[in-house]
């Protein structure tokens, strides 16, 4: 098996007759002066027959081939009279009539020891022996067609190596044993920049090395033997392209040896990992980092977070973790898009690194929540100044895209090792002080305090139940009355909505009104208490007007003056007998879909009252830039009004101005005669308050209506 693999590897079995082959076999026939001459490449079944003179036969049996034996032997198989030799005297080929009586053939040896076929010439006559001189001869024109054969093999495997060079990705370099280049195909010119031409008889180290491994190059080359048998495995150089860019370069190299020509040298196989090595440190960057940001992500905050905790344990210092979550960032995705939500989410890291010390940890944890973890933090005033820092980082409004956008944040913080003694504690305690700051109000930060995990877990309770509430019917709309300070008649009522929690019982907005706009059902239960609301006045409070409170979140999340349109649409209720009122929270964010949403509503003659004024930053600037109708003061400035003389003064400045303005003013929080008679004399023309009623179911109020002696 091993000799027809061998016979296979020079491709000549099966091929047409061909020149250089010819001409040896007369050669042989004239030189013995033999009627026959024939080139043989003996098969498994059958000898074929490559060249050949006076005979027209193409192949013959192995079995009766001459040639089977002759390929056994090393040097010439001569046959003086095969009919007196035991082994062919029966050969048909013999005993024929005209049958060969004469045979010399020469083994092909290949290069690896395998006879392969002969060179042969047969005679009709029987013949004397050949003589040394020609037996020698013949066996040198055999090791001529053998050396044919070589070269036809070494001219195919050179085409299929080139080929094979041309076509492959990997640039395929050879050196002689002085490591200068003989071969630089294709694919090392395009991975290098070198063209064969520039490289050709160049050391490979000198275009393959660049800014570094020059000295492991050349022990890499050292290492493998020149003797044919050794190899490397792969390394990786960082070198340079003809035109000067790095590029990262994977070599494996083999040593090799011809014996017969006497040559030796390597054999290099190159590869471009330029891509490769930059994807696995985006990899290797993407395990520990935040892709939008840059920022650690909660992985690596996690391990770092470890670290840190393991020193202070050992240097009996404090750490102290900075809990960050970006208050209505959804609105912002929701309402400008998540390109502008991305890049808002960018400069807000910026912003936290420029703020951040050198040893401190900032962190993208997920979405719009963030983390800064300080080492050594100091006292906790100190940490109160620090999470002031944060929240003036987040003062000046955003340019995005665009849009100016304003954010703030909701802060919690946690300390090791007083409040936690292990990360995930630490880590959780700030949550829960985060989750405090949200449900206050936000905009600021808390410090962990105990108790805070059954406050939260109630918190989170209340939650998931008002996540159902609305499909349950627990919700309920009642009215507290407004009235004319100097006639002392109900002119209409606010709406506000009350929660019956099956077993909770009534709870206050304060705690779920947060909940519902920071989860968004603050959606579909305002959407409902404008229908239950509108419907209830067009149906019982004949010539009252309605005052119904939207959120900044149904703003900026929702079409409001859709909602308000089907409401009046479908109740029947007149709109110059709905007030919307608002807070400055909205105006903060200064969006213009928000004014263009307040002009909307008053052009379908619905009012505009502006809640809780006095309380916020710019009430007066607000007041040249909305189209208000109302102005509602804040409970904390009626309270005090008889007793302090600058709430007073206050007072009646709001007042001068509204009625320059033309501005109704409503006084919230009215609780007493006194509280009432200065408002009056301030010149207010409506209130509301406890003095006048509390907020009460439609019953209630449609009774009230009608002791007042106003029609239902």
């Amino acid at each position: 098996m091993d000799r027809l693999r061998e016979l296979g590897t020079y491709h000549i079995y099966g091929t047409p007759s061909e020149s250089e082959y010819d001409h040896i076999v007369r050669l042989t026939a004239e030189l013995f002066e033999a009627p026959v001459a024939l080139i043989n490449m003996v098969g498994r079944d059958q000898v074929w027959v490559k060249a050949r003179v006076g005979i027209d036969a193409q192949t013959v049996p192995c079995e009766l081939a001459f040639c089977s034996h002759a390929i056994l032997e090393k040097t010439p198989m001569i046959v003086p009279d095969l009919a007196s030799d035991n082994r062919f005297s029966e050969n048909p080929l013999v005993a024929a009539e005209n049958g060969f009586r004469f045979y010399a053939g020469a083994p092909l040896i290949s290069s690896e020891g395998y006879g392969i076929g002969t060179l042969c010439i047969l005679d009709m006559a029987p013949r004397p022996p050949l003589n040394k001189l020609q037996a020698r001869r013949l066996q040198d024109l055999a090791q001529l067609v053998m050396d044919k054969l070589e070269q036809r093999r070494l001219s195919r495997l050179e085409v299929i190596a080139s080929k094979l060079m041309a076509a492959t990705s990997d640039a395929v370099v050879v050196t002689d044993e002085h490591r200068n280049i003989a071969a630089w195909n294709p694919a090392a010119e395009a991975i290098l920049g070198y063209s064969a031409e520039e490289t050709i008889a160049r050391p490979l180290p000198e275009i393959i090395a660049g800014i570094s491994g020059d000295a492991e190059l050349q022990a890499m080359l050292d290492s493998v033997s020149a003797d044919g048998h050794g190899h490397s495995g792969s390394m990786e150089f960082t070198a340079h392209h003809r035109h000067g860019q790095e590029i990262t370069i994977s070599v494996s190299v083999a040593a090799w040896r011809d014996e017969k020509l006497g040559l030796s040298g390597f054999g290099a196989i190159i590869r471009d990992v330029t891509q490769q090595r930059m994807a696995d440190r985006r990899i290797s960057f993407l395990a520990h980092h935040d892709e939008l940001t840059g920022l650690a992500n909660r992985n690596s905050l996690h391990q770092q977070l470890e670290n840190l905790l393991h020193s202070a344990r050992r240097a009996k210092t404090s750490i102290a973790l900075f809990r960050i979550d970006l208050d209505r960032f959804k609105i912002i995705n929701e309402t400008l898009g998540h390109r502008v939500g991305d890049a808002l989410l960018k400069q807000v890291a910026h912003r936290f690194g420029m703020i951040a010390e050198q040893g401190d940890i900032v962190a993208r944890l997920d979405g719009d929540e963030f983390a800064i973890v300080r080492r050594a933090p100091g006292n906790r005033k100190n940490m109160r100044l620090f999470a002031e820092a944060i929240l003036s980082a987040l003062v000046e409004p955003f340019e995005v895209n665009g849009h100016l956008v304003s954010a703030s944040a909701s802060l919690g913080i946690a300390v090791y090792p007083d409040q936690a003694a292990d990360c995930d504690t630490l880590l959780n305690h700030a949550d829960l002080a985060m989750y405090r700051t949200k449900i206050e109000g936000r905009n600021g930060f808390h410090f962990f305090e105990p108790g805070m995990d059954g406050q939260t877990l109630a918190k989170r309770g209340l939650e998931r139940d008002l996540r159902g509430a609305l499909q349950r019917g627990e919700f309920e709309v009642h009215y507290q009355p407004q009235i004319d300070l100097l006639t002392g008649r109900m002119t209409g009522a606010e709406a506000l909505l009350r929660w019956r929690h099956p077993v909770h019982g009534l709870v206050s907005p304060a705690d779920f009104i947060p909940i519902a706009e920071s989860t968004g059902l603050i959606l579909p239960i305002g959407r409902w208490v404008m229908e239950t609301a509108c419907r209830d006045f067009a149906a019982h409070m004949s010539g009252l007007r309605l005052a119904v409170n939207l959120s900044a979140v149904q703003f900026l999340r929702s079409d409001v003056v859709a909602l308000v349109r089907e409401a009046l649409r479908s109740s029947g209720l007149p709109g110059s007998r709905l007030e919307i009122e608002i807070t400055e929270s909205l105006l903060l964010e200064k969006d213009s879909n928000t004014l263009d949403a307040l002009k909307a509503l008053k052009e379908m003659g619905v009012g505009i009252a502006l809640d809780d004024f006095g309380t916020g930053y710019s009430s007066l600037s607000y007041l040249r830039s909305f189209p208000f109708d109302t102005i509602k003061i804040d409970r904390s400035f009626v309270k005090d009004a008889d007793t302090n003389s600058d709430c007073a003064a206050i007072l009646e400045a709001i007042s001068a101005l509204s009625a320059t303005l033309d501005l109704t003013t409503v006084a919230e929080g009215i609780e007493t005669e006194g509280q009432l008679a200065h408002m009056k004399n301030l010149g207010y023309q409506c209130g509301q308050g406890y003095l006048f009623g509390k907020p009460m179911p439609l019953e209630d109020l449609v009774h009230m209506t009608a002791g007042l002696g106003i029609p239902a």
